[in-house]
């Protein structure tokens, strides 16, 4: 373990992408080992592969400066080496201008030395800086100590999620005995399903989530939209004899897994995931995994006994940037 007398050569510094991000991807894989997703295995992939075009020397034409542009944040150095890192994502909520502040990593040697408070507060005082409403991040409700220092720097808990994922196995899913029958979706029934999946996907998460549901529309607009930009959506409405019960959409992506978007009546949910989630692989044809994000403790028996895995539980955290940061000791 380092002491603190070790680190008086060390210094915090505005990433430099084109040169740090070869260590910062290091040090992302380190510190996050056993609890990382695809999705972030593909991120640290990504990070990677920029630095190694950063190497070779290939610029084409402007388009790596583009997405070296949209890397920020700030790196903790000692040595010339980077030991603490944090990512600043910039977004649109509701209209408003907010960060992100994601990758989080101290190096285990380096850690409880305060490195980790003095990136966040430099990353509070940069978004200030930057006229954002506020600055969110995420935590893991399996590391209270992370949560606690949030809280002491003005951070507070807005809702927690947790996401899901299901890998295609075929052999072992088999259709769920129920009297709820899965059909394509009715535009009769749009109105109520707009207003259940706004509610599961609400103004705290919606715009970190891609949650885009003017595609989910029905209608010709909507279909000329899906078939433009080669959007592969699939949409079933759960029904107990005449009455509907809710609606699963099964929405393609570039990533690890689809996103399933679950819109139903809260005392149906539960049967209509168990109904519906079998019945859209088969249509799908099993080929990718799905995951899925939800409130905590919700449609949890449904997910299990489907076979999903559970990823993690996020609290979702915010902090305004008009109100100065105070830090107890």
């Amino acid at each position: 373990m380092i002491k603190p007398s070790q680190i008086t050569e060390g210094f915090l510094r505005p990433l430099r992408a084109e040169k740090d991000l070869s260590q910062v991807a290091d040090l992302i894989e380190l510190c996050f080992k056993g609890s990382i997703d695809e999705d972030g295995t593909d991120y640290i992939r990504y990070l990677r592969n920029l630095a190694r075009t950063a190497k070779d020397g290939y610029w084409g034409l402007g388009s790596i400066q583009r997405r070296y542009a949209a890397i920020q944040g700030f790196v903790y150095e000692v040595d010339g080496k980077i030991v603490g890192n944090l990512s600043m994502l910039p977004f649109h909520k509701n209209g408003d201008f907010v960060y992100l502040i994601a990758n989080v990593a101290v190096h285990p040697d380096y850690r409880r030395l305060g490195i980790a408070l003095n990136l966040t507060t430099e990353a509070l005082k940069y978004a200030k800086s930057k006229s954002a409403n506020s600055t969110w991040l995420q935590v893991r409700d399996d590391n209270p100590p992370a949560f606690l220092l949030y809280k002491k720097m003005g951070f507070y808990e807005k809702t927690r999620r947790t996401t899901w994922t299901l890998k295609p196995h075929p052999e072992t899913l088999y259709p769920y005995q129920s009297d709820v029958r899965m059909v394509s979706r009715k535009a009769s029934t749009w109105s109520q399903e707009k207003e259940w999946l706004l509610k599961n996907y609400d103004d705290n998460v919606r715009w970190n989530l891609g949650l885009k549901t003017e595609r989910f529309k029905p209608g010709f607009i909507a279909w000329l939209d899906k078939l433009i930009n080669e959007r592969m959506i699939l949409q079933y409405a759960g029904y107990l004899d005449h009455q509907w019960l809710g609606t699963l959409t099964l929405e393609k992506t570039n990533l690890f897994a689809d996103n399933l978007w679950i819109s139903a009546d809260p005392i149906w949910e539960d049967q209509v995931i168990r109904a519906g989630v079998p019945f859209l692989q088969r249509k799908s044809g099993y080929k990718r995994p799905m995951t899925v994000n939800f409130p905590e403790n919700r449609a949890v028996s449904a997910f299990e006994f489907l076979g999903f895995e559970k990823n993690h539980t996020l609290i979702w955290m915010q902090a305004s940037t008009h109100i100065p940061v105070i830090v107890q000791s």
